[in-house]
């Protein structure tokens, strides 16, 4: 194994004397120590380094000590021998290549030997030299240095990494950019430290930089490090954040160091490296080598009537290509499977006309043997149900009712609301029968509705008898109706409300003063907050709430772009609604907080999407 040396020289200001031997080989020169005892690590809280060599072609695991615990050979795999880029998605790495080959590849490191599992064109089609990857959460970048012969531009583009499409495209003003990272926000205990966003690194202006595409703009963040052999080994090919620091790799034939960076540029620390050409850089919390076993998590649809043939996506994790098996029991045989990603299945299944109707068990098993099993994630039908979801629109001037086909995601049909209410709608719930609207502003009214026909009418209705704040999301519970308010005395609850009469059962204070989406899984409530960004669980014992996860930071936008409205559950997931402008989207997400899907909302841009209600039906 590899080992790496720390150099003596500080930037901290410690006194050292260099004495600089010129022989063949000066690796072993006593300017370094070597930085390996059992008891110290160089990142603070643990962790791997996933390098590429450029020379041998070569992607390499370093461990939290820099020793080397594993190479692989890239040129077989990636068909090319000019690897550019490395990221990692939080489950597989990504490894960019330019020249002939000019592709961006998802591999799998678990196995004994690497297995692309997916992979596609680099943009822009050819043209320019693909560089460093970065991954944000929910999309692949990809950064190009442009070419000449083209006068295409240095560019950023953001990628979907299901396959490779454009989402968006920004031209940089930099001329050699290399290495780049993702970084969330963090801050010590001083409010100090880097901003969320993507930052890069140039190596002919030799300056670190911060995309904030929220904005976007380009930040000049500081100087890179000169090397003690000179400005002209400067060189940083790769750069990464594990949470707390800046780690940049300087390649050059007299000075490929690793160095330990805070926020602001200042050097902790620097490691000689003892690869030739080392280059991009990734860190990862995880060995892996050591691949998890796999889980489902959703699917859909998730039900199928006796005697027919369904398509069925199984979304979950850790699934892997090649001679994957899916049982959903007896009376059920699975004629098709597609491995779609590490995430997606998708099987054909055909159900006996003698199958028994009821809910089945779904088993996934990976061509390793390791399996996962959905308990009671399937069910048989005698008719046919398909599931929807009801979303309110309450857009100024252009309020609307959306009944959208999951299977599909088309809108089947739309009510304008003011049939109902001058008030734009703010939640949506279901009986099992009715379809119920809630009203704010001056109206404060729910309504039982008939949508029947083509325009929205009134079963029933009663006055909400609370004064002041902002009625929100709304959820039918066994003859009551539970509603979020907002901004109620600087505070949100949740009233429990006699659904005939609308007299008040019962109050709990929300988890935060913006409380929008509201819904009941297996009898506990659930509750989502704009203010807090995050989806929070109720504790009926001890009457407390305790946040779950965050809600999804829309696809090339930041968490500035997070408004999440309404929440349902469909049995197996929550779906989130986000009202934002551009990034109108609605999410299904796991109960863990995983994006399983999104699709864009009716009328994006022009939206305001409140609440959302899932309905399984014929």
């Amino acid at each position: 194994m590899e080992k790496a040396y720390k150099i003596k020289w500080s930037f901290l200001g410690r006194v050292v004397i260099l004495v600089v031997i010129a022989i063949l080989g000066f690796q072993g020169c006593d300017i370094y120590e070597y930085d390996g005892n059992s008891d110290s690590v160089i990142i603070d809280q643990g962790g791997y380094f996933y390098l590429l060599e450029r020379e041998s072609n070569s992607l390499i695991l370093l461990n939290s000590q820099l020793k080397e615990l594993k190479r692989w050979g890239l040129t077989t795999t990636i068909e090319g021998t000019s690897t550019q880029g490395i990221t990692y998605d939080g489950t597989n790495l990504w490894i960019s290549s330019a020249g002939t080959t000019d592709k961006i590849f998802q591999i799998d490191i678990s196995g004994d030997s690497i297995v692309v599992l997916k992979s596609f064109d680099a943009p822009p089609q050819k043209r320019g030299t693909v560089r460093d990857l970065a991954f944000d959460g929910n999309s692949l970048w990809a950064m190009n240095s442009g070419s000449s012969t083209y006068k295409t531009p240095a560019t950023l583009y953001e990628l979907n990494p299901s396959d490779g499409s454009i989402r968006s495209e920004y031209v940089l003003p930099n001329p050699e950019p290399r290495g780049l990272t993702y970084v969330t926000e963090h801050f010590n205990v001083y409010g100090s430290g880097p901003g969320s966003g993507l930052y890069f690194s140039d190596s002919e202006k030799d300056y670190i930089y911060y995309y904030r595409y929220d904005r976007p703009r380009v930040d000049t963040i500081f100087s890179t490090p000169v090397p003690v052999r000179g400005n002209y080994t400067r060189y940083i090919a790769g750069i990464t954040h594990d949470g707390r620091h800046f780690w940049l790799v300087n390649s050059s034939d007299v000075s490929d160091i690793l160095y330990k960076a805070m926020y602001n540029g200042v050097i902790i620390d620097q490691y000689e490296l003892p690869y030739k050409q080392p280059g991009p850089i990734v860190w990862a919390p995880k060995d892996l080598r050591e691949s998890p076993p796999p889980a489902i998590l959703a699917l859909t649809p998730a039900s199928g009537v006796i005697g027919s043939v369904v398509d069925v996506d199984i979304y979950g994790t850790g699934f892997k290509p090649g001679a994957v098996t899916v049982s959903f029991g007896a009376g059920i045989t699975v004629n098709q499977i597609e491995f779609k990603n590490t995430s997606l299945i998708n099987v054909k299944i055909e159900i006996s006309p003698l199958a028994t109707p009821g809910k089945r068990d779904v088993t996934v098993t990976n061509p390793d043997g390791s399996s996962a099993k959905l308990d009671t994630a399937f069910e048989v039908t005698q008719t046919l149900l398909i599931p929807y979801l009801w979303v309110a629109d309450q857009a100024s001037g252009q309020t609307y009712l959306y009944k959208i086909r999951l299977t599909d995601t088309t809108v089947v049909q739309e009510w304008a609301t003011e049939d109902v209410s001058s008030a734009g709608i703010q939640g949506v719930a279901y009986d099992g029968t009715d379809i119920w609207l809630c009203a704010s502003s001056t109206i404060r009214t729910i309504y039982k509705v008939d949508v029947s026909g083509i325009s929205i009418g009134v079963k029933s209705s009663f006055a909400v008898p609370v004064t002041g704040g902002t009625l929100r999301g709304i959820f039918y519970d066994n003859g009551t109706i539970l509603m979020a308010v907002s901004s109620l005395n600087s505070a949100g609850y949740i009233f429990r409300l006699n659904a005939n009469t609308g007299a008040i059962i019962d109050t709990i204070q929300a988890p935060g003063a913006e409380p929008r989406g509201i819904t009941l899984v297996a009898g506990q409530l659930y509750c989502n907050d704009t203010a807090a960004d995050s989806v929070y669980i109720y504790n009926s014992v001890n009457k407390s709430w305790t946040g779950i996860f965050a809600t999804p930071t829309p696809a090339g936008g930041s968490t500035s772009n997070r408004f999440a409205t309404g929440l349902t559950h469909d049995g197996q997931s929550f779906w989130i609604a986000n009202s934002s402008g551009d990034y109108d989207h609605i999410y299904r997400v796991s109960e863990t907080g995983v994006v399983l899907r999104s699709f864009e909302a009716p009328r994006k841009g022009a939206a305001q999407i409140t609440g959302i209600v899932y309905v399984l039906s014929n």
